[in-house]
């Protein structure tokens, strides 16, 4: 039975180029990427019927910023609040981590960051969010399968070399 879904990643960053580097490392991990290059377009995602299992947020956003995005997804149904992992090249995550926690950010990364630390990060907290399977009585025990499998597939790829 092949027929399992992947993991949907939402990538909010205004910068192109580290928004099309992180969906290519998500893509080439197996994950489906969903791209947004502002708060505003990533809440209209979450608010929206496509499945978003994980949340990479930059915090330094035009209009509203990651601060912003965090609070704004809290408000919403439970449903629609995917686990966040912040990836910013912010100064001061060591002072923010503790406000971005109690925002529901799961992990916060420095840019560059580390690629292998980034997909241990995804692997750990992206889940299937319980909308999606509702109502189908062998979901959760093939939610468990499809994660147990492709933890063991995304262990066989290739290494990163971005160890600093």
């Amino acid at each position: 039975m092949d027929s399992t879904q992947k993991q949907n990643i939402l990538v909010v960053e205004d910068n192109e180029n580290t928004r099309r580097l992180l969906e290519t490392i998500l893509r080439s991990a197996g994950y489906e990427v969903t791209p947004a290059p502002d708060a505003e377009e990533g809440l209209r995602i979450l608010e929206g019927n496509a499945p978003v299992d994980l949340v990479l947020l930059d915090l330094f956003l035009p209009g509203a910023d990651g601060i912003q995005f965090l609070r704004a997804r809290a408000e919403m149904e439970a449903d629609r609040q995917p686990p966040v992992i912040v990836v910013s090249a912010t100064e001061d995550m060591d002072t923010l981590r503790p406000q971005l926690r109690e925002l529901g950010a799961k992990m916060a990364l420095r840019k560059p960051f580390d690629v292998q630390e980034l997909l241990n990060g995804v692997k750990l907290h992206a889940t299937k969010r319980t909308g999606a399977l509702a109502g189908h009585p062998a979901a959760p025990a093939a939610a468990k399968r499809a994660t147990a499998a492709k933890t063991t597939r995304s262990k066989t790829k290739g290494k990163s070399s971005t160890n600093s």
